[in-house]
């Protein structure tokens, strides 16, 4: 389980989804996608969550995400569109060796690399919007401090 302390922003949904803003932790300093992920400016970010602790707005909430949830979205936004990348290359590699092509066999290969690419981030964005979103969604746990007033 990954833990995260953060600070409710906004709720959605009739109070059921919360919009958490969370310092980003040392992990993230050492993350290659550190500058991808992070929403917010410096070392603040923001983060949808299932509000199953009832939170209210401005209360500082203890958030959990399983290692599972993470590895698959992990898994689907790098590995497949990585395969994708390959198997594109491999295709115009083949391709490629075919004699008296009119073009040069590098840039058919690169080309289709990037065509299959593109094919698997169309797939997955078709195929995540059928998911249920809340699947992948970390969890408010607990009320670590409820709001003055």
């Amino acid at each position: 389980m990954m833990e995260e302390v953060g600070t409710v922003i906004d709720l959605r949904e009739g109070g059921r989804i919360a919009l958490v803003q969370c310092h980003k932790q040392s992990a993230c300093d050492t993350c290659p996608t550190a500058g991808i992920c992070s929403t917010g400016y410096g070392a603040l970010r923001q983060v949808e969550a299932l509000n199953q602790a009832m939170a209210c707005k401005d209360d500082q909430v203890r958030l959990v995400i399983s290692s599972s949830k993470f590895l698959r979205s992990s898994f689907i936004l790098y590995i497949i569109p990585l395969v994708g990348l390959l198997c594109g290359a491999g295709v115009g590699y083949q391709i490629g060796r075919v004699e008296g092509l009119p073009i040069d066999p590098e840039l058919l290969i690169a080309l289709t690399a990037v065509g299959g690419l593109v094919s698997v981030f169309m797939l997955i964005f078709r195929f995540t919007r059928r998911l249920n979103r809340e699947a992948f969604m970390p969890i408010i746990v607990s009320v670590k401090m409820k709001k003055s007033g």
